[in-house]
């Protein structure tokens, strides 16, 4: 699952099946800014100085991964300007988030008014299991932040104002990895050099 997916689940109200960014940015920013953070945890997006570049053009399987990679090119691009590509050459990213999810059976799709198709869905929760998986690890990598991926979802859930849900030590501690991760410019893990470009990012917003 990807990590943007499993934002997702985290935001979801289970019942109502809508979803609400609690954050002060909009819901396409912050999912085209997960969509960046899993193609840098896909070993395809590098930090180089400033700027970010593709390291190679196969495509990966994942749709909205694949269109990704097509909206950026490869050429170096300043952070900014990817997550404005991203935002701007991946419309619809809610949605079509939550129908991902609902065609693997995690989420339902309801119509919000059974005569009005056009009205749009809601997405109940189908999988409980899935979601209390990923709050797991959302507080395990609060606690315990070691891989790059731990450190994504740590910055994602603090830009979608999640991290204020977490139990008074693990809020406190998430906010210690965070502060790893605002001065890891000169870490030796590729994916960390980029990863803090984006937090810088999207601190700016």
């Amino acid at each position: 699952m990807l990590l943007t997916e499993r934002l997702v689940l985290l935001l979801l109200d289970p019942r109502r099946g809508t979803m609400q960014v609690q954050g002060a940015l909009a819901a396409q920013t912050l999912f085209a800014a997960a969509l960046l953070a899993d193609l840098t945890l896909a070993g395809r997006l590098q930090a180089l100085g400033a700027e970010w570049h593709q390291d190679s053009a196969m495509p990966l399987a994942h749709p909205l991964l694949a269109e990704l990679q097509r909206a950026l090119g490869m050429s170096a691009l300043p952070p900014q300007r990817a997550l404005e590509l991203a935002r701007r050459k991946l419309p619809r990213l809610r949605r079509r988030l939550l129908d991902g999810l609902a065609r693997r059976d995690l989420l339902h799709r309801v119509p919000r008014i059974k005569w009005l198709p056009r009205a749009g869905h809601r997405y109940p929760l189908r999988s409980q299991q899935a979601r209390d998986e990923v709050a797991a690890d959302l507080l395990r990598a609060a606690n315990a932040s070691e891989a790059p991926s731990d450190y994504a979802l740590l910055l994602l859930a603090d830009t979608a104002g999640l991290l204020k849900g977490l139990p008074p030590a693990a809020h406190g501690a998430a906010y210690a990895a965070l502060g790893v991760l605002d001065s890891t410019s000169a870490n030796p893990v590729p994916e960390m050099r980029a990863l803090a470009l984006l937090r810088r990012v999207l601190l700016d917003q």
